[in-house]
């Protein structure tokens, strides 16, 4: 077939052997119909056949002509699904995204995964937000967050929770406190007669709902003092003897020169972080780009002990 055949030609000739006029053809592609009329001529020259039987009342294939009816459509439709494809990349890469992550997962996989992304979507902008689970279940809920990355408090029916890790929880205190001195983990009862010592979290978090329930079996449910931040809770810790429990990236998330951590046992407790979107929403080919960006940071740090990865993140890709 010749070179010289474009897309116009075959254009021109799906039109006519769809309307089965050039008339009709003619208006679908506002080409005048002398236009359409030159450029079917010059396909039918190109190809060495004749595309249509005319008379005065129909327009219809030779038989030569249905094998190329159906190929050439099939081709046409490809090249439009290939260019929006394009154009829908095109707009998504100058996109906004909104996401939403607990205090120890900003610090420890999207910081690290931001430039990595940006390398590919440069144009992309984004607010990334910190907060406690409830309030990240909530906006992602309402339709505030392209995702989010927290664990599961509130549960939401509305929402998909895909599970990300787990951190081991264990307790920090300050290096003055008797239990600094202890070498190895901890069990839950050897804590419990310092609970007057223990400073908690806000309710809205997932660690401040493990203080009121798992804890309450050792008699730690209730505190002296609660905080709403784990920057906050820091600085309270410094003040000297005061301990709290909190997940291993939690703990691990701040420097640690004054502090001490050892893990909890008996039982061993863990803290699970979820990637939370919005259930029979599609997610933005950007925001999947994000996830893939996120994925692989998070498979590729190293993680302190303590922390496992799920099932399908530690599986190689």
């Amino acid at each position: 077939m010749s070179t010289h055949i474009t897309l116009r030609h075959l254009r021109s000739f799906v039109a006519v052997a769809d309307t089965g006029s050039f008339t009709r053809a003619a208006e679908r592609l506002f080409l005048t119909q002398s236009s359409l009329s030159s450029t079917i001529n010059q396909l039918e020259s190109d190809i060495g056949f004749k595309l249509f039987d005319r008379t005065t009342r129909s327009v219809t294939l030779t038989p030569a002509a249905r094998h190329l009816h159906r190929q050439a459509s099939a081709l046409l439709q490809q090249f439009d699904t290939v260019v929006s494809d394009l154009r829908a990349v095109a707009l998504q890469q100058q996109g906004h995204l909104r996401i939403a992550a607990a205090p120890s997962v900003l610090v420890w996989l999207v910081i690290p995964a931001l430039p990595r992304f940006q390398a590919d979507y440069p144009q992309v902008t984004l607010s990334i937000r910190e907060g406690g689970s409830a309030e990240i279940e909530r906006r992602v809920r309402d339709g505030e967050l392209d995702f989010g990355l927290t664990s599961r408090l509130s549960n939401y029916d509305e929402l998909e929770y895909s599970l990300l890790l787990r951190d081991r929880y264990g307790v920090v205190c300050s290096d003055d406190h008797p239990l600094a001195r202890h070498d190895g983990a901890l069990t839950w009862a050897q804590v419990s007669p310092y609970r007057g010592n223990l400073v908690g979290l806000a309710s809205d978090t997932h660690v401040g709902s493990v203080h009121r329930g798992t804890l309450q079996q050792f008699d730690l449910a209730e505190h002296h003092e609660e905080v709403s931040s784990s920057s906050s809770l820091y600085s309270m810790l410094q003040l000297g003897q005061r301990i709290c429990i909190l997940p291993t990236l939690t703990a691990q998330t701040h420097q640690l020169d004054a502090l001490t951590f050892l893990p909890l046992e008996e039982p061993t407790v863990y803290r699970e972080l979820f990637l939370v979107t919005r259930r029979l929403r599609s997610i933005s080919s950007t925001a999947q780009a994000l996830l893939q960006a996120l994925s692989n940071t998070l498979r590729e740090t190293s993680l302190p002990a303590g922390v496992e990865l799920s099932e399908s993140l530690a599986q190689p890709t």
